[in-house]
């Protein structure tokens, strides 16, 4: 297994704002980063994450390309595999806002589901 994989969020975006939460007209989006490292997920020890260049996302990309993780894998490995080290304070905040609304989604489907 290789270590560490790196994903240049401002590189592959090409943009200092991304939004968007599906690719279109081949244009990257939320899902382009999501489906990247996922990908990557099991051949690295720890997903790298940069956003150098980056000023602003919207609440979809960032739920898109990050919240929609934790349909395929628990907080805490999430938490263990991804690293942001050059995240902002802003950053933080939308990425975790992002996780506790999908985690909140998830618990209502599981709840509905038990109900079935």
């Amino acid at each position: 297994m290789e270590r560490e994989f790196k994903v240049d969020v401002y590189s592959i975006m090409g943009t200092a704002t991304p939004s968007g939460r599906i690719s279109e007209d081949g244009e990257p989006a939320g899902d382009t980063i999501r489906k990247l490292i996922l990908e990557n997920w099991d051949g690295y020890e720890k997903i790298a994450v940069y956003f150098e260049g980056i000023v602003q996302m919207t609440r979809p990309y960032v739920d898109e390309a990050f919240g929609k993780i934790l349909d395929e894998h628990t907080l805490e490995e999430f938490n263990q595999k991804l690293f942001f080290p050059d995240a902002n304070d802003r950053i933080v905040k939308e990425l975790n806002n992002a996780l506790k609304l999908r985690l909140k989604i998830i618990q209502a489907r599981k709840a509905r589901e038990a109900e079935l």
